[in-house]
């Protein structure tokens, strides 16, 4: 039960510290760039969910081709190859359900909080795991699908915002490229394990992160500063930060005061969808980020990563097709990593503009051979193209396209529209990945590998344009000097 102390309202809270620390101010080491362990357990535990959605959109690579008869017929749980149109479906089904995601967490994560709704999240990603592995019918792969979608969907939405409140402004960079990585680190999961297992123990195996993550999260990690502001919990405020900051009641003080006034502020400014079309910053933001979210997703990603064993085994060069996509995931978590030290040194912009080119480039490449392939050429001497393709791709991707349209989002707009923001971004995103996850292998029928490749090329080139004349560079600029930048003034 709640002292009388935790009830009063947010504007009047007078913090005391849950013990007297007497040691004078004056003789206390600075601690402000300290960083606990504990933070890092806290956002790793947390980023198991990141880890279960990269395994969700890798899934349809070593899966597939099993349910389609052309890996382990004698394994298939429907009895029958599946066919394109079905497929297609399995594999686009779960970027569906993620445009569900994110307006689910807009209702909740107010509400009931950031660790509440992570954990609520990840229950239809559990139970679709569980019910795939023991699925016989193509229904049950729609609908599971479908709901580990939007399990998804909703926790890339809420994952970002624990992560950015349960850090410090020092260690808010290395928390928040976590995520990316764990996404990464799920793929190369799905791609190293996934080939060699039936579904049923694929299936199995991949919801034990999630089984782990719930007990975990749910006895140990803490709910966020800001949310226990928000709902006036003080104590539970205190003992949160002296444990993720690893300081003494006193010490977190300070911070206690500058998250309550930031909470209180936002409280007073709560921002709306229409706010965001009100003002000529907002609506360039808006712009910006939707344009680089489009581009993200057009870019090809979620085709390639989908397919990708089938692509290595329509190149047929040789290298089999599981230990290329093992390959492929090593060099994406290599490249993840990567970014994380680049984009405070380099620039946002830069390492944008150079991941739609590079995209661009080797998608051409990519093209080129399924090209030659397909008009009877004799492809044995350039039989590496592929891999090196997608080797190029994937790094190409991964140091701008992949991780950076979400932190650019997070610094384009204040905090009282940022969770608008994010929600629209959110639901474009799976959108598009929806409609490239459904209908790349029919276009890829109609047009050719090599015609569909180049597509993707087209789009990134026009996107390195975009980039180019629209974005604007946010590296070692504050909110206020970013929105100065939106509205036109480059003063």
């Amino acid at each position: 039960m709640e002292s009388k102390e935790d009830q009063v309202p947010l504007q009047e809270t007078i913090y005391k510290p849950i013990s007297q620390d007497t040691t004078p101010t004056t003789l206390k080491p600075e601690t402000s760039e300290s960083t606990s362990w504990f933070v890092y357990f806290a956002a790793s535990v947390a980023n198991l969910v990141a880890f279960a959605i990269g395994i969700a959109f890798g899934w349809p690579s070593p899966v597939l081709p099993k349910l389609s008869g052309k890996v382990d017929p004698d394994n298939n749980p429907l009895g029958r190859p599946a066919t394109h149109s079905e497929e297609s479906w399995i594999a686009g089904l779960a970027a569906l359900g993620g445009i569900f995601g994110p307006l689910i967490v807009g209702v909740l994560v107010d509400k009931i909080g950031r660790k509440r709704t992570l954990l609520l999240l990840v229950l239809p990603m559990v139970t679709s795991l569980l019910a795939q592995a023991f699925a016989k019918t193509v229904l049950i792969f729609y609908i599971t699908r479908f709901l580990i979608g939007v399990g998804a969907g909703g926790s890339l939405t809420v994952l970002p915002i624990y992560l950015a409140e349960i850090a410090e402004t020092h260690n808010r960079g290395t928390l928040g490229c976590l995520l990316g990585i764990f996404i990464s680190l799920g793929l190369l999961f799905t791609f190293s394990v996934g080939p060699f297992l039936t579904i049923r123990n694929f299936c199995l195996l991949c919801s034990v992160p999630l089984i782990i993550f719930m007990v975990v999260f749910s006895l140990w990690i803490p709910e966020t500063p800001q949310f226990l502001a928000s709902t006036n919990k003080n104590r539970e405020l205190e003992i949160t930060l002296t444990k993720l900051r690893n300081k003494t009641p006193s010490e977190i003080q300070k911070e206690v005061v500058e998250i309550t006034n930031a909470v209180l502020e936002e409280s007073r400014n709560k921002g709306n969808f229409t706010d965001l079309f009100k003002r000529k910053g907002l609506r360039k933001g808006i712009i910006v980020i939707l344009g680089t979210i489009i581009l993200q997703q057009f870019a090809g990603i979620n085709a390639v990563l989908a397919y990708m064993q089938t692509i290595f085994d329509a190149a047929g060069n040789g290298l089999a097709p599981e230990i290329s996509t093992i390959i492929i995931g090593v060099i994406q978590t290599l490249a993840t990593v990567a970014t994380g030290f680049l984009v405070e040194r380099l620039g946002r912009r830069l390492l944008l503009l150079a991941s739609a080119l590079g995209s661009s480039v080797s998608l051409i490449a990519l093209g080129l051979f399924f090209h030659l392939k397909t008009n009877g050429f004799n492809v044995e001497t350039v039989s590496w193209l592929p891999v090196a393709s997608l080797i190029a791709y994937i790094v190409a991707f991964n140091i701008g396209l992949g991780p950076l349209p979400w932190a650019v989002m997070a610094e384009l707009f204040p905090p009282n529209v940022k969770s608008a923001a994010s929600t629209i971004t959110s639901v474009v995103c799976f959108t598009g990945a929806f409609i490239i996850t459904l209908f790349f292998p029919s276009i890829a029928l109609l047009l050719g590998m090599a015609k569909s490749f180049w597509i993707f090329a087209v789009v990134c080139f026009g996107g390195t344009i975009f980039i180019y004349y629209v974005l604007p560079e946010t590296k070692g600029r504050s909110l206020q000097e970013i929105q100065r930048l939106l509205e036109g003034n480059k003063t």
